[in-house]
């Protein structure tokens, strides 16, 4: 029985995700997991208490397990093993934010779902424009990303990126039969250096 609705949205387990992936890649998956409060309460200390508190998780949770994998790989693989991680549990849990379960996908019920993410989610202090909302096509741009403050705060700019591939999967995968993502080109994200980010969502001729 379906216990969740398009009001009371899916809530994964992220522990048992975690644990899941991390046994693919690390010889002692558990240690990970009990060393990350450690981590991820120094980093909590080091931004400001005006951030949402579910925000604060998901960026003091990635700068923790950056910093553990870090202590015995370099950068960039210590990069990559976050990606690994954070991408199929990003993806979980933005698929419950777009009701993927509980209500029809449509390009009318993306928009719905993203903008109340976008109200009541972890990065509701983003500023977002619309440009183009209609059936065939939805655009918008936001204006400042948290992700990247935070990240930057905490010494860990690039891991924004990681942020920005979970968007990239969670629209493709929505309906990729009928609707295409794509930011208008490369290089049109806050992280590259652009004023905003661009998103845009089409339908498929």
């Amino acid at each position: 029985m379906l216990k969740t609705n398009t009001d009371r949205v899916a809530k994964p387990l992220k522990p048992l995700i975690l644990l899941g992936i991390l046994k693919g890649y690390v010889s002692h998956p558990l240690l990970v997991l009990l060393k990350l409060p450690k981590f991820m309460k120094k980093y909590k200390k080091q931004l400001p208490g005006s951030y949402p508190v579910d925000f604060v998780q998901v960026v003091v949770l990635m700068a923790a397990m950056y910093t553990i994998f870090r202590e015995r790989h370099d950068r960039e693989t210590a990069f990559s093993m976050v990606a690994a991680v954070i991408l199929p549990l990003g993806l979980a849990v933005q698929m419950a934010n777009f009701r993927y379960v509980e209500a029809e996908r449509t390009m009318n019920n993306l928009i719905t779902y993203q903008q109340r993410t976008n109200r009541e989610g972890p990065t509701r202090l983003n500023k977002m424009e619309i440009l183009k909302q209609s059936s065939e096509c939805y655009e918008f741009r936001v204006h400042n990303c948290m992700f990247m403050e935070a990240f930057s705060l905490l010494g860990m700019p690039e891991l924004t990126r990681v942020m920005c591939a979970v968007d990239n999967a969670v629209f493709n995968v929505y309906l990729p039969e009928q609707i295409v993502f794509h930011r208008n080109g490369v290089g049109n994200r806050i992280v590259d250096g652009a004023p905003f980010c661009s998103f845009v969502c089409e339908g498929r001729d």
